[in-house]
């Protein structure tokens, strides 16, 4: 689901030492449907401006505010789902960062150019590592085949992760915060998304894309 941007500093041989469980055909989590008010599950639908083929997206959750992150789960068009994570939590206050790097340098490993976004601090330094070679909204499985991977989040820092969120378009990303606010925010599919900024400060709950180019 994410290549390892090799070009990072903090890249080391320590970093490949991840705690890793993969399983096949395993159907990913249901997605919920929101309906209560104030900490509870939530749906939103992510609104979408611009026209080309990857993004950023912004997501709002007033509901999460003061709480801490403790699972985050990626769901991919080709079926694949990964799950990352948090043990004890931890308060994630800036980007959850798929593709950074110098901006404008491709990567070889990755298929990707650096998009200019600070790679550190980090909370999640360690990735499944799968071979791309290029971002393909598709995904890597064709057909469609249901896999689901289980990271475990280790190191520090607001960052939650170095590397791709995904190697396709995502058509959902969920949230389980520790007082119980559970989001989902469902996505179009046809989108590679770069980053996620996630903020929990007053606001209105909701998740927006802007594509690039």
């Amino acid at each position: 689901m994410r290549a390892w941007v090799w070009a990072l500093p903090a890249a080391g041989a320590a970093t490949i030492a991840a705690t890793v469980m993969v399983s096949c055909g395993a159907s990913p989590s249901a997605l919920h449907r929101s309906g209560s008010r104030g900490a509870g599950n939530h749906v939103v639908t992510a609104a979408e401006r611009g026209s080309g083929r990857s993004g950023s997206m912004t997501v709002t959750d007033p509901y999460a505010a003061g709480s801490k992150l403790r699972r985050t789960e990626y769901h991919l068009r080709d079926g694949y789902t990964k799950r990352v994570i948090i043990p004890g939590g931890a308060y994630v206050a800036a980007e959850d960062i798929a593709i950074c790097g110098q901006a404008g340098q491709r990567y070889p490993d990755n298929g990707f150019a650096g998009t200019g976004l600070p790679c550190t601090p980090v909370l999640h330094i360690v990735e499944v590592f799968y071979h791309q070679r290029a971002g393909d909204l598709a995904g890597r499985y064709r057909p469609h085949r249901d896999v689901e991977v289980t990271e475990i989040a280790r190191g520090r820092g607001r960052y939650l992760t170095v590397g791709h969120i995904d190697h396709g378009a995502l058509v959902a990303v969920e949230y389980y915060w520790a007082n119980g606010e559970h989001l989902t925010v469902r996505l179009r599919g046809d989108v590679l998304i770069d980053h996620i900024r996630l903020l929990t400060t007053a606001g209105r709950l909701g998740a927006a894309v802007t594509r690039h180019g």
